[in-house]
């Protein structure tokens, strides 16, 4: 791999922007990896995210383009990705950047790398409930999609990002994230998925954007990619 942006889709994450990009900064440094991190805001900032993005020269702000949600976000990030691959995050600090490199390194064979809860080796420190929930969604996406990944809902993947230039995106939440899983993985002829396990931790500060109706939107998303 020669470079790398990372996307990373936030709505008032100030406080934990803080400590996560120079996290992020320094465990890509010693890669040697051309990389920009691109920090995707809501339309209008809600807090300090512009000013604290502002303190490092690879971090370049943007702001939602169209309807504020995390799904155009995402597609707000794919469109200004310049470089060989592209990798997202959350910004609240439950991916440990400390991963990064060995995503890097076992991309290096395939165009899509994921880190996997629920591979061998993963492991997930939410709550029972939304583990439970997130286990049935993965299982049943598995099996209905014939694709063989372990977690399809977290957003914590790379892909080259040619594949995902050419695919046309629907969702609009935190569906999204399986529709380009699908999508891309169809576009390349991939039925197994590269995973690298990871401990997932939850947010450091604020509340999630998780709610019950993120697994609904998840489940209509199966639908629309299954019958499409």
């Amino acid at each position: 791999m020669e470079s790398l942006n990372i996307v990373i889709p936030c709505l008032k994450e100030a406080e934990n922007l803080k400590f996560l990009l120079p996290k992020i900064i320094k465990n890509l440094n010693p890669t040697g990896v051309d990389y920009e991190i691109i920090v995707v805001d809501s339309c209008v900032p809600m807090d300090e995210s512009p000013a604290i993005c502002e303190q490092f020269s690879n971090v370049t702000y943007l702001n939602t383009i169209g309807e504020d949600n995390y799904g155009n976000a995402v597609k707000t990030g794919i469109k200004s990705a310049s470089k060989e691959f592209t990798l997202f995050m959350d910004a609240d600090g439950s991916h440990n950047p400390e991963l990064i490199p060995e995503i890097i390194k076992n991309i290096s064979d395939s165009k899509i790398c994921i880190a996997s809860r629920y591979c061998e080796g993963g492991k997930t420190n939410d709550k029972v409930t939304s583990i439970f929930l997130s286990k049935v969604l993965n299982l049943v996406y598995s099996f209905i999609l014939r694709i063989d990944c372990s977690d399809w809902s977290g957003s914590f993947k790379m892909y080259q990002t040619e594949l995902l230039k050419k695919v046309d995106l629907f969702s609009n939440n935190f569906d999204i994230i399986p529709e380009i899983v699908f999508k891309t993985t169809r576009l390349s002829n991939i039925k197994k998925i590269k995973e690298v396990p990871y401990t997932f931790d939850t947010r450091v500060h604020g509340q999630t954007k998780r709610k019950l109706k993120t697994y609904i939107d998840f489940l209509l998303t199966l639908i629309k990619l299954r019958i499409g």
